[in-house]
């Protein structure tokens, strides 16, 4: 097992070894080499990065924040080889022993932007939309046989075409309180990102900087994944932000957006809702990110938020995706009493002795 610390060139076998992971698969995590070169780089700065790796059937990064007690590991992608995995792990925990850490934390790359957790269980029907945590099924006993435990919880919840008239008959009084609240609604098209980038990167630190593992990022950082390019996959028609009239102040935001995964484009192509969606023979739409300024809770903002993009739901989607909310998170509640398919995923953590 190779130790390999960064800033050394990371070997080719660190882009190719997932092909082998991932072979006759129909989900495969989507990754750029251009983005984690940046990402290492942006983050060398304040951590302490190595990869772990014998170039066939397993690589590790160890993730070591030059402040806290607190160690992480991302990019693990292996072969279903437990041998193999403890080598590599050892290596890890040596290391986060060595350098004051007293545990470890993934899979988790960097900060909550990035892709981190594990799907848990068998596949769900819809197989993997866009920035899903996917990896295969023997994941989880590997890191449970390793001695690690699920931290926090997450789930997705699929609604079904035919389970969507039931929505609106339950939500109906919701969307009829959607025209009388003291709300501006500012529909997210990449026009609107261009001008309110400043305001949103801000919004999105407040909404979720208290959430379990988020970690603050850099404007450069957030801007890696969250730019024009990303705006420009967004559905107009249910992404939105809610300024609040007295104030001025952005108040909440719901950021959707179909599920483009089965257009399989190009590696180097983004989605674009103009060019793509007319492409979709099954339309989607991904619930990805969505929550309310904490000085703007507890007036019901969360399902006025759904209820936006119930309005033109009918005219453009069959089914939807709630992604990847946390367990415990007050925003289940919307779909609580619908029938929904779950895909469950976590966190783990184990302690360092």
């Amino acid at each position: 097992m190779e130790r390999i610390a960064y800033p050394s060139e990371l070997p080719d076998s660190f882009f190719t070894l997932p092909a082998a992971v991932y072979e006759g698969l129909p989900y495969r995590p989507e990754e750029s080499a251009e983005l984690i070169q940046e990402l290492l780089r942006q983050q060398a700065g304040s951590h302490v990065i190595v990869l772990y790796t014998n170039h066939r059937t397993v690589r590790l990064v160890g993730i070591f924040p030059y402040a806290g007690t607190e160690a992480y590991f991302g990019f693990w992608e292996t072969a279903d080889n437990a041998v193999d995995n403890a080598a590599a792990f050892r290596l890890l925990e040596e290391e986060a022993r060595r350098l004051g850490k007293t545990s470890l934390t993934g899979p988790y790359h960097f900060n909550t932007y990035h892709r981190y957790r594990l799907r848990l269980g068998p596949a769900p029907s819809w197989q993997q939309f866009d920035r899903e945590p996917v990896n295969p099924t023997y994941y989880e006993a590997l890191l449970h046989g390793l001695g690690f435990r699920p931290s926090i919880t997450f789930e997705s919840r699929l609604l079904r075409s035919r389970d969507v008239e039931l929505t609106y008959e339950q939500k109906n009084q919701i969307l009829e309180a959607l025209h009388s609240i003291p709300f501006d609604f500012i529909p997210v098209t990449h026009h609107n990102w261009d001008v309110l980038e400043d305001e949103l990167f801000e919004l999105i630190e407040q909404i979720f900087g208290a959430n379990p593992a988020y970690k603050p990022v850099t404007k450069p950082q957030f801007r890696l994944l969250y730019n024009r390019q990303y705006a420009e996959r967004l559905c107009p028609h249910s992404s939105v932000l809610f300024r609040d009239q007295k104030t001025g102040r952005l108040a909440a935001l719901s950021l959707c957006h179909p599920n483009y995964t089965a257009l399989n484009l190009a590696a180097h192509q983004h989605p674009v809702f103009e060019r793509d969606y007319p492409q979709l023979t099954h339309q989607t739409l991904l619930a990805k990110t969505v929550g309310v300024h904490p000085n703007f809770r507890q007036q019901g903002l969360m399902s006025l938020l759904a209820a936006y993009a119930m309005q033109a739901f009918r005219d453009y989607y069959q089914d939807v995706l709630f992604c990847l909310m946390r367990s415990d998170n007050f925003s289940l509640h919307f779909t609580q009493s619908l029938p929904v398919e779950k895909a469950h995923y976590a966190l783990f953590r184990k302690e360092l002795m």
